[in-house]
């Protein structure tokens, strides 16, 4: 089970919600923006899990029964199955210092969230872009990684749903573990978390661009980062991660910017090692997905995939337990979402998504499907609210591969009880 409950949470404008070109949304500055040009957003939210303390635990594991499973309880925190609280507090600034040639971008969390876990304030984003070489644009700093698309987008612009899907954020937002004991070649590992989520981000160089032809924009980016917690400036193993993507867009019209209708296709590689145990093992990761956005219909699927370190979460699922680590293991899901904005002030979304961890491993195998329920309502130009309801499921695939006894029993016993999530996010930018 995951310890790191999806914490980043997601809005969308008050207008048509519609695809864009991230890389150039969130790195360029128009020639004609100012200076310095503030930014921020505020997200109160409230959540709440259909789920009871678990029962039916044997051997080891039977004094966690009575409690709640981690799954079923609110982050970053984790005390209890339903919390009010400001997941998302975050302000930026961003402008020119030479128009159409050099830019910044600047923003900081003091949300509660997988971010601020460790620390109430943190610098989420922070780099320079230059834009001399024709075809080689080149920021550098602390910036998303250019991966999922999930992951690319603003997520006070153009996202729809208050959590991300279950491969996003299992496989998309890194805390940075240690080994606590033997380093076992199959199978898990015990080990630990000793850093805050990644948000998606890391510290490091991008070359990127994108080329129109016609009605056609053709966009890659080339990043190399060090794959480190991301409130260190440093590399902390020598070993640098490599990130690509490549995406072409049919852009409707003239639209451009946050609010751009297109259909687009995209691809994306990552790779790196990490130091676990005194040695190091591959983390790889990629997918592919295609996207449609034109007038009130939205239309969104993505497919993405893990090799070598999984992070399984801590086992069993309760406070203070070894964190499950496969060092040679693999993980894959996807999403089919859609939106439809029916009104100007009212949009009903709908996702579906499923997510196989370990699944190397029969035994360690577990498959999380979630059907989520979304309802925005847009009743201010800059603020909204955002209702989701999610059907939660976990299921064990191979339960004859685990030992018979109080580890089949317990492992079908922790997934039954998980439990749906409700919430409500309130969401206001300037």
């Amino acid at each position: 089970m995951k310890t790191k409950i999806i914490v980043l949470l997601a809005t969308c404008l008050p207008l048509s919600t519609q695809a864009a070109n991230w890389l150039q949304v969130q790195g360029n500055e128009a020639p004609g923006s100012p200076r310095f040009k503030p930014f921020g957003f505020f997200q109160p939210t409230y959540t709440a899990i259909d789920a009871d303390p678990i029962d039916g635990l044997l051997g080891a594991a039977a004094p966690f029964n009575g409690q709640l499973t981690l799954p079923n309880r609110v982050g970053p925190a984790l005390d209890d199955k339903d919390e009010l609280q400001f997941f998302r507090a975050r302000l930026g600034l961003r402008g020119n210092i030479v128009p159409s040639r050099i830019n910044y971008f600047l923003l900081a969390e003091a949300g509660k969230n997988a971010i601020t876990s460790q620390r109430d304030l943190m610098m989420t984003d922070a780099s320079v872009t230059f834009n001399y070489i024709p075809g080689a644009r080149v920021r550098a700093g602390l910036f998303k990684l250019p991966t999922s698309e999930e992951a690319l987008v603003a997520v006070h612009q153009a996202y729809h749903y208050v959590y991300f899907s279950n491969a996003a954020t299992n496989l998309l937002v890194e805390n940075q573990v240690k080994s606590t004991g033997a380093v076992n070649a199959t199978g898990a590992s015990n080990g630990a978390t000793v850093s805050a989520g990644s948000g998606f981000r890391d510290w490091g160089v991008q070359v990127y661009d994108w080329f129109n032809r016609g009605a056609w924009e053709f966009s890659y980016a080339l990043m190399v980062s060090n794959g480190n917690e991301i409130e260190e400036f440093s590399d902390n193993d020598g070993n640098k991660d490599v990130t690509g993507r490549l995406q072409a867009s049919y852009v409707f019209g003239k639209s451009k910017g946050p609010k751009r209708e297109d259909a687009s296709v995209w691809l994306w590689h990552q790779t790196g090692e990490r130091e676990f145990g005194g040695e190091d093992f591959d983390r790889i990761r990629e997918g592919v997905g295609a996207r449609y956005q034109k007038g009130p219909w939205r239309a969104t699927a993505e497919y993405l995939r893990g090799d070598g370190m999984i992070v399984g979460g801590p086992n069993p699922p309760f406070p203070a337990q070894p964190v499950q680590i496969g060092t040679n293991e693999k993980a894959d899901g996807w999403y089919l979402e859609g939106g439809w904005r029916f009104h100007k002030s009212w949009e009903v979304d709908l996702r579906h998504d499923v997510f196989n961890r370990m699944t190397e491993t029969a035994a360690l195998e577990r498959q999380f499907t979630t059907t989520t329920l979304g309802v925005n309502w847009f009743f201010y130009k800059n603020t909204r609210l955002t209702l989701n309801y999610e059907w939660r499921d976990l299921e064990v695939p191979n339960p004859s591969a685990i030992p018979a006894g109080a580890q089949r029993t317990n492992a079908q016993a922790i997934a039954d009880n998980l439990g749906d999530r409700a919430s409500v996010q309130l969401t206001w930018f300037f």
